[in-house]
């Protein structure tokens, strides 16, 4: 008893670039952020990846925040080595962000800042679904991702070669 509220709190301590999520009852989707150079235009200085393991495949997101709606998004972007298609319009996703007892954050994460304890994609399913085609077709229930490791980032750990979208 004693161990697993001491691991909870380690989790729940955890830098943002060394989260380790995972869909709930979806062992085999996972996900993380990891640390890219920070604009004017993309301030977080995170890229968020979350990777479909039976086909091998990874989908990578820029948070940001909403304007005057406060909504919290995530824009879909291209990393240089995928192979998915990839629209050249701008998609972008309503992510909600929570804390361990499931308060909704008003902020994307941000590099150097603890990770948040869950996310929510709603729409991530719908436009996974879409973005592949045939009988591969990637799948992600509509759950939410829960913090589940943190894993040490080292030196060895390549920046994704992500490709930034103007900001309309």
């Amino acid at each position: 008893m004693i161990f697993s509220l001491i691991l909870a709190a380690a989790i729940t301590s955890c830098p943002v670039a060394e989260a380790v999520y995972q869909v709930r009852h979806q062992p085999d989707v996972t996900a993380g952020f990891r640390n890219v150079p920070a604009s004017q235009d993309w301030p977080s200085g995170l890229a968020l990846e979350v990777h479909v393991k039976p086909s091998g495949r990874s989908y990578w997101f820029l948070p940001w925040q909403g304007g005057t709606d406060q909504r919290t998004n995530m824009a879909w972007v291209r990393e240089g080595s995928s192979p998915i298609q990839y629209q050249d319009i701008r998609r972008d996703l309503q992510v909600i962000i929570t804390d361990a007892e499931y308060n909704v954050l008003a902020e994307v994460p941000k590099a150097g800042g603890r990770a948040p304890s869950h996310f929510l994609m709603p729409d991530l399913g719908a436009m996974v679904w879409h973005s592949t085609t045939g009988l591969n077709r990637d799948n992600i229930a509509r759950r939410f991702f829960d913090l589940v490791a943190c894993r040490k980032v080292g030196a060895e750990t390549p920046v994704p070669r992500i490709e930034f979208p103007p900001v309309p």
